[in-house]
């Protein structure tokens, strides 16, 4: 059995210093339990709070903590703290993890009648499973897609879709606008469930059931906005996706120019209805059946002399054609069309497709030193970072990980994604690389706290640059926070006196510096109070009684109650005809 290292240092890069300290907690107290590795896979129990046990388990790698999952509710976003238990359980004293047998070899051993006992157990046990594995049997075992031929393709019963979407269109008829309102998302995600079952029969071979499934979805539905209140843009947003779809089926099928015209005759007063509204998403569907896979004009890789391009009906812009250029894409990869795709990837510039294609090839070399030469965005290296590690290529994975943090764009998700793998490779001056980089991009506590811990002797040279990174953020809560973690008092409150405005920051930095400074307390907590009073609005009242109970403690904290009975008394006497008010003062 491999042994992975995993260190402290690897957990808490992951994790939020609360989630970290929590799931220590945990640790110490021994709440992990019936702990097991199996190949790289960690398992276990944590005591829970809403259930005696949660089930935890985590994947390791040479870059360290690769996934990991839980049966608790927590979800904010990373790891729970009995995840960070379970980690640090095995950090400690691998050894208690009781070694099990990999499954497939485990299985392989078995007969086939004690293959059959266990599984009809199992099914006996967990019925839910059964659908599962019928699916599953049913999926095809090659990589090439299903292809259905005409005689195998079913009929199908296009009424049926038309009375699912009339009933989902109008399924808001019976509420107030006040409340259909809030349903549409709803209704939204009821129309995404017919079109997936268009889908489901592109997967399988069939483009024309998925056409006239989806064309019937359309004529139903594209006069919503007629008696629907679209005021978030859910719906107009559902038929912008909805295009894109469209333009995958029309390319599935083999078209002439009659074929092409009826699509097109189709699809016309939809979307003229919808651009009535401002959605202009079936532009890409109409580009489908209109150019098909030819060339379109204006596009920069167009060669094509057809004379059809002569025709100047419909003009479509440069985004157009590089969703149409995503369509078909999508459509030869679905058909196993791999040389083809991998020229129209060239051919576009598509240049990250191109990589991760390489990949799934097992031409990994070859697709690293493409995208070193091809990749400008590092959020396309981190795609295919992330590709490659899934792939168990960790060293190259590291390596387009790297490269990525010279790239133009956004850092920080690529930064926090490498930098823990970069201190589980032990390679700390990397991984402050990485930390920085995100830092820059995001500045906050959190990361502020992780560049000091690392950086150690450095923190000093790199102090001034993270500051620098601060206080050019758009971001004033991070300054102020950070500025009081270091105890910088001061100059937390020279920021809040700044941005008075935001009552979120002037309340954290009040919080703080009530023993440092209780007059500027007095002083910003009054302001806050007296300016929600004025208002004359009683929702304000507990606001601002939240901030009378600031100046409260800082009066307290000079010894001056007298002078704070003074005030308050002046304030209920000023405002005796408000009971509102009257009701949060009585309890100062």
């Amino acid at each position: 059995m491999t042994a992975f290292k995993l260190t402290e240092a690897v957990i808490r890069a992951s994790v939020s210093e609360t989630i970290f300290e929590r799931g220590q907690q945990l640790w110490r107290s021994g709440a992990i339990s019936q702990t097991s590795i199996q190949g790289s896979t960690l398992s276990g129990e944590c005591e829970g709070t809403q259930s005696p046990f949660y089930q935890v388990r985590a994947e390791l790698d040479e870059g360290g903590i690769r996934s990991a999952a839980c049966t608790c509710p927590y979800d904010f976003g990373g790891h729970c703290k009995h995840i960070v238990a379970l980690l640090l359980a095995y950090a400690e004293s691998p050894e208690r993890f009781a070694a099990r047998q990999d499954t497939a070899k485990f299985l392989a051993g078995l007969s086939r009648e004690q293959l059959l006992a266990l599984l009809v157990k199992l099914l006996g046990e967990r019925p839910e499973f059964g659908e599962w594995i019928e699916a599953s049997i049913a999926q095809p075992t090659g990589s090439a897609p299903r292809q259905s031929s005409p005689a195998q393709r079913r009929k199908i019963d296009t009424e049926v879709h038309r009375h699912r979407v009339r009933s989902i269109m109008h399924s808001l008829d019976h509420m107030r606008t006040s409340e259909a309102y809030w349903h549409v998302g709803g209704l939204v995600d009821q129309l995404r469930g017919v079109e997936e079952t268009a889908m489901e029969f592109l997967a399988a071979g069939d483009a024309e059931a998925a056409l006239r499934i989806l064309i019937t979805l359309l004529e139903e539905s594209h006069e919503g906005f007629d008696y629907i209140d679209d005021s978030d843009g859910e719906l107009g947003g559902y038929f912008s996706e909805l295009g894109e779809s469209l333009a995958e089926v029309i390319l599935s099928l083999d078209l002439d120019k009659e074929g092409r015209e009826e699509i097109l005759s189709d699809l016309e007063e939809p979307h003229r209805n919808l651009c009535d509204y401002g959605v202009d998403g079936l532009e890409i569907a109409l580009a489908a059946a209109r150019y098909g896979w030819k060339e379109m004009p204006g596009d920069e890789h167009a060669q094509s002399d057809d004379e059809d391009y002569e025709d100047e009906e419909y003009e479509f812009d440069q985004s157009v054609a590089q969703v149409l250029t995503r369509a078909r894409l999508n459509v030869l990869e679905r058909q196993g069309r791999v040389d083809d795709y991998l020229a129209l990837c060239l051919q576009t510039g598509a240049h990250l497709r191109y990589a991760l294609k390489l990949c799934a090839l097992d031409r990994v070399p070859e697709a690293v030193s493409y995208a070193k030469k091809h990749l400008s965005q590092a959020d396309e290296a981190l795609k295919l970072a992330e590709h490659l590690r899934e792939s168990g290529h960790i060293d190259e994975a590291i390596m387009i990980g790297e490269f990525g943090l010279k790239l133009d764009g956004r850092k920080s998700a690529l930064g926090q994604w490498l930098a823990p793998i970069e201190e589980a490779q032990g390679r700390t001056a990397e991984a402050l690389a990485a930390w920085l980089a995100a830092f820059h991009d995001s500045p906050s506590l959190a990361l502020w706290k992780t560049l000091k811990r690392l950086a150690g002797e450095r923190w000093k040279k790199l102090r001034p640059e993270a500051i620098s990174s601060l206080e050019k953020s758009w971001n004033s809560q991070e300054l102020a926070e950070v500025l009081l973690f270091e105890e910088e008092w001061d100059v937390a409150i020279k920021v809040a006196d700044e941005h008075k405005n935001n009552y979120h920051l002037v309340a954290t930095v009040a919080d703080a510096v009530i023993s440092h400074n209780p007059e500027w307390v007095i002083r910003a907590s009054l302001k806050q109070a007296e300016d929600l009073i004025v208002q004359t609005k009683s929702n304000l009242y507990p606001h601002a009684a939240d901030w009378l109970r600031r100046a409260k403690a800082a009066y307290t904290k000079l010894g001056r109650t007298g002078e704070w009975q003074k005030y308050l008394q002046e304030l209920k006497e000023e405002y005796r005809r408000r009971p509102a008010l009257q009701a949060q003062l009585a309890r100062l």
